[in-house]
């Protein structure tokens, strides 16, 4: 059965898994789907925002079957759990912390985060999973992903090891900043009195976020009036940034 650890600490999704977009086709003058010069029906994984140097970690134990330099995909990395039969990769990174048959273990620090290789507009990790036969080939090669399945339908844990619900594992980064768990007498707070006074304050219904930022993350709800702060109070507590702490580059 396959079971990942998410492979980043900050948790940002650009691109899911399936989704296609066009793109324009000089030569034939009109848009055409951007992955079906691949063979695909889209988009084979799911890709994350990162920042320069940020670490990439291991989703789960096995291993390390390809560390190479490809022209699309940029640095990758394959990782092969052989005990459950399934591979994951890991695109666009800078550089390696592992190398071709080190033995692995989830939530290892395997790679830095970049922008390497042609298909890619910016800084982000690409990942995608695909089950194996016994001998470790691609199985269902032919099912329009060259293989690859929906990896959000098996992430039980954050990148730690701390076990999540599967279907918290793209919620606000809030969710798994925080390691909130809401003590006794949070939902209380919540309910009756952070929410109306920011519902007052915003002039809105304040979102998950906002209530997390103020309630375990020690923000001012003035904060959530400012755009340029969402970064900060979406990923830290209040006393890790005045603690300097950085998000994406400080793991």
């Amino acid at each position: 059965m396959i079971k990942l650890q998410l492979p980043l600490k900050y948790i940002y999704v650009t691109q899911k898994f399936g989704k296609d977009f066009l793109v324009f086709d000089k030569k034939l003058g009109k848009y055409n789907s951007f992955y079906n010069q691949f063979g695909l029906k889209g988009h084979n994984g799911i890709d994350f925002r990162t920042k320069d140097g940020c670490i990439c970690y291991a989703t789960h134990g096995g291993i390390i079957t390809k560390a190479v330099k490809d022209t699309g995909f940029g640095n990758f990395i394959e990782l092969f759990n052989d005990v459950e039969k399934y591979k994951t990769r890991y695109g666009h990174l800078k550089n390696f912390n592992v190398k071709v048959g080190d033995i692995v273990k989830a939530g290892d620090k395997i790679a830095e985060c970049d922008n390497t290789g042609k298909y890619t507009t910016g800084h982000h990790l690409h990942f995608d999973v695909r089950e194996t036969y016994e001998n470790g080939a691609i199985a269902n090669y032919n099912n329009e992903f060259n293989g690859a399945i929906n990896p959000s339908l098996y992430f039980n844990a954050r990148y730690d090891g701390k076990t999540i619900v599967n279907k918290d594992w793209d919620k606000s980064r809030c969710y798994h900043r925080y390691d909130r768990g809401r003590p006794k007498g949070g939902l209380w707070i919540e309910k009756y009195r952070v929410v109306p006074a920011l519902t007052k304050y915003l002039r809105r219904l304040p979102s998950n976020e906002d209530i997390n930022a103020c309630v375990y993350g020690g923000w001012e709800r003035e904060v959530l009036k400012n755009p340029a702060m969402y970064e900060l109070y979406s990923n830290l507590k209040k006393d890790e940034f005045k603690n300097n702490k950085i998000p994406y580059l400080d793991n």
